[in-house]
C-alpha cells in the first residue's frame, strides 16, 4: 500500500470513529453547520429566533430556576421585548443553581469554564449537546482547511475531570488523532521538549492558548530551532489575542495565526474567517448586548442546544460589538468584535475605561525581546505596576520600558516597575498580560 493510500485509509478511520464519537447528532449538527453560514442573513436570524422559542421552552417547562426567572416574561414563545425581561444570568447565579442541583446531575460530561471571568464553572451536558459544540469549532477549522483525522496539537489547561472521564478523554483524542500538549505550571519550562515533539507529530493545526503558542515561539527563537512541518493554521482561544502575539506566530510558523472566541460553558462563539471577521456561530449561541454601567455594551449569550443546563442571557464578561453587515467571505453569520473584559478596567480620578485597548499599545511598543516579559498590574485607582520578567538582557531594556509606560499612561498615573522571576499561570494555564489587584507573579 502507497504511502498516500494508506493515509487517506487511516483519515477514513478517523472519520468513522469521530462519526461513531458523536452518532446522529454529529450527522445533524454537522450537516447545519455547513448549509446554515451560506443562508441570506435574515433567513439565518428567523431560523435561530425559532432554535431560541425551543431553549426557551425547555428552560421553561424542565428547569424550575428559570421557570423563576421568567416570572417577567411569562411563558414562551416571547417577542423580542418579554424576552429582555429574562434578568441577565451572571456566573454567580449559575454558580448556586449548579451546587443546588449537583446530585441530580451527577456524572456524564462536563464542560469547564477557564476562571478568567471569576470563578471557574462546570457545566453538563449531554452527548447531543457535544455534538453542536464540536461541530461549531469544526467548522472553523475547515474555513483553513483543516479536516477530521488531521494530526492536531493542543495547547490548552489540563481538565479537572474524573480518572474515568480523564481514561475517556485520551480514548477520543486516539480515535480523531489529537495530540495535548497541557498547559500547566511546568509548561514554559517544557517548551523545548514540546516543540521537538510537535516536529515528530508535525501537526496540521496547533489549538491553544495564545500565551501557550507564543512561548513557544520564544524558545523557537532564543534556541534557534528549525521547523521542518508547518502547519496549515494556528488558531488560538482561551485568552485576548495581542498583535504582538499574532505577528510573531505568523511569522515562525509561516501559516495563517486566526482567533476563536469562546468559552467552556458557552462552546465555540464566534470564529475568525479568511477575511478576518470574527463569526458567531449563530446556531449554537444567540447573541445580544446591554449598556455596561461603566461603558460600553456588555455582551450576553442565550445557548441554544443545552437543554441539560439551559444559559439563557448569560453574562459572558466581555463588552463589544455584534454587526449584522455582510462579510466579503459572503457568510450570513454575524461578526462579533471583542473590545475587551468588562471588569478590566483602568481607574483614575474617578474615571474608568476599558485596559485592553491601552495594554495592547503598550505591549505593543515594548522590543521583541521583551515581548510575553511584560504584564500590567493594577492595584490602585491611579497606580500601575509593570512586571517585568527575568531575562538575559532584561535590565538594559528596563529604561524603554518605562518610557513606553509614560507614552501610553502619560504622567498622571503612578507607575511602578517590578521584576519578578517568572510569571505564575492560572489554574487553567492562562497567562493574563492585565491584572487586577495585588502582585500575582512570584
Amino acid at each position: 500500500m502507497t504511502a498516500p493510500v494508506a493515509r487517506g485509509a487511516t483519515l477514513q478511520l478517523r472519520h468513522t470513529g469521530l462519526r461513531l464519537l458523536l452518532r446522529r447528532w454529529g450527522n445533524e449538527a454537522q450537516a447545519l453547520h455547513t448549509e446554515a453560514q451560506w443562508w441570506a442573513a435574515d433567513i439565518l436570524r428567523a431560523r435561530q429566533w425559532g432554535w431560541l422559542q425551543d431553549i426557551l421552552r425547555a428552560a421553561w417547562d424542565t428547569d424550575e430556576f428559570y421557570a423563576t426567572r421568567m416570572a417577567q416574561s411569562g411563558p414562551p414563545p416571547l417577542d423580542p421585548a418579554r424576552f429582555r425581561r429574562i434578568p441577565p444570568l451572571t456566573r454567580r447565579d449559575l454558580a448556586d443553581q449548579l451546587r443546588r442541583t449537583a446530585a441530580a446531575r451527577r456524572g456524564g460530561l462536563t464542560r469547564t469554564s477557564g476562571g478568567s471571568g471569576g470563578a471557574a464553572v462546570s457545566i453538563p451536558l449531554d452527548r447531543e449537546t457535544y455534538a453542536w459544540y464540536v461541530a461549531g469549532t469544526w467548522r472553523g477549522f475547515q474555513w483553513w482547511g483543516v479536516e477530521p483525522g488531521d494530526p492536531v496539537a493542543l495547547l490548552l489547561g489540563r481538565s479537572q475531570v474524573s480518572p474515568v472521564h480523564a481514561l475517556l478523554a485520551r480514548a477520543k483524542d486516539r480515535v480523531i488523532n489529537w495530540h495535548r500538549f497541557p498547559v500547566d505550571p511546568a509548561f514554559d519550562d517544557r517548551a523545548v521538549g514540546i516543540i521537538r515533539a510537535m516536529e515528530r507529530l508535525r501537526p496540521a493545526l496547533l489549538y491553544g492558548y495564545p500565551s501557550a503558542v507564543h512561548r513557544l515561539v520564544r524558545a523557537i527563537r532564543t534556541e534557534g530551532l528549525r521547523l521542518r512541518a508547518r502547519p496549515k493554521v494556528v488558531v488560538l482561544t482561551g485568552e485576548p489575542l495581542y498583535v504582538f502575539q499574532r505577528q510573531a506566530l505568523a511569522e515562525t510558523f509561516g501559516c495563517p495565526v486566526v482567533e476563536e472566541y469562546g468559552s467552556g460553558e458557552l462552546g465555540s462563539v464566534a470564529f475568525e474567517c479568511p477575511h478576518g471577521a470574527l463569526h458567531v456561530t449563530a446556531e449554537n449561541v444567540y447573541l445580544e448586548t446591554v449598556p455596561a454601567e461603566s461603558g460600553g455594551d456588555r455582551v450576553l449569550a442565550t445557548q441554544l442546544r443545552n437543554r441539560l443546563a439551559p444559559l439563557l442571557r448569560y453574562e459572558i464578561g466581555d463588552i463589544g460589538v455584534i454587526d449584522a453587515e455582510s462579510c466579503a467571505c459572503g457568510r450570513g453569520l454575524p461578526t462579533l468584535r471583542v473590545l475587551g473584559r468588562d471588569r478590566d478596567r483602568l481607574e483614575r480620578a474617578g474615571s474608568r475605561s476599558l485596559a485592553r485597548p491601552l495594554v495592547e499599545r503598550f505591549l505593543g511598543a515594548l522590543p521583541e525581546a521583551l515581548h510575553g516579559r511584560v504584564r500590567i498590574v493594577h492595584p490602585a485607582a491611579g497606580v500601575l505596576v509593570v512586571e517585568v520578567e527575568a531575562a538575559p538582557d532584561a535590565a538594559e531594556r528596563l529604561g524603554r520600558l518605562v518610557e513606553a509606560a509614560r507614552e501610553t499612561f502619560n504622567a498622571a498615573w503612578r507607575i511602578e516597575v517590578r521584576p519578578v522571576k517568572r510569571f505564575d499561570r492560572l489554574p487553567s494555564g492562562k497567562l493574563p498580560y492585565f491584572a487586577l489587584g495585588a502582585q500575582v507573579s512570584t
